[in-house]
């Protein structure tokens, strides 16, 4: 017993030096460096663009979508969803909720509530075997659960998102935003084809082939009105 006592009291003489040598310094190491010391996750490396593939390979994508030129008084907003059947509309509905279908929103300072004109929106989405499914953020609201279904009737039929550049908004007029767009049977080269323009903006008559020939697609655009 006394030898327990003896080895338990020359530990906590130990200690208690050790303790006296550590002095208190800021550690100045950068954030990702504290998270992650062994650089296990290689933060140093992985770009936000690296992020994006990632969550694409789990079927997730975001779309950030500024309004240019900003509102500079209050009008109507919405935000359209349209669906095509070959190259015909089927179906159409609103999918921003915006406060009284207004292009305002509330917010507050020094506790003094005070309106502000909605510059940008986010479109978030998320793809399984059947369904994509949306997410829009705009200042002041969301809404969520939108649900696009897929037709999909051959093994190698894919859906892809195609986008807009050129979103400067124009009074009154549907402006198209998002394209998510069927692929289609190509029977002369007997292959499944999509277009191959990632900007709708800058090839007119890609965007048209894509707009022809995809048998199933949805349209997100906007509509500022008086």
């Amino acid at each position: 017993m006394k030898k327990i006592f003896v080895t338990f009291f020359s530990v906590l003489i130990s200690i208690s030096a050790i303790s006296q040598d550590i002095q208190y310094r800021k550690d100045d190491r950068l954030q990702n460096v504290k998270e992650d010391r062994f650089n296990y996750y290689q933060v140093n490396r992985i770009s936000e663009t690296d992020m994006l593939k990632a969550l694409e390979m789990l079927g997730v994508r975001i779309f950030d979508i500024p309004i240019s030129p900003a509102f500079e008084k209050e009008y109507k907003f919405s935000v359209k969803l349209e669906e095509y059947v070959d190259s015909k509309k089927i179906n159409s509905e609103d999918i921003a909720f915006a406060r009284q279908g207004k292009n305002t929103y509330v917010h507050f300072y020094d506790n003094v509530p005070y309106f502000d004109y909605i510059s940008k929106f986010t479109v978030f989405t998320h793809e399984n075997d059947t369904l994509q499914v949306l997410k829009i953020d705009y200042y002041g609201g969301s809404r969520s659960g939108i649900k696009l279904k897929k037709n999909k009737i051959r093994e190698w039929q894919s859906y892809e998102w195609r986008a807009y550049s050129k979103i400067d908004w124009k009074l009154n007029e549907e402006v198209p935003l998002l394209v998510y767009a069927s692929s289609w049977y190509d029977e002369r080269f007997n292959v499944e084809r999509f277009c191959g323009v990632a900007d709708l903006s800058l090839d007119e008559e890609a965007t048209k082939e894509l707009l022809d020939f995809s048998p199933h697609y949805f349209v997100i655009s906007l509509k500022v009105s008086e």
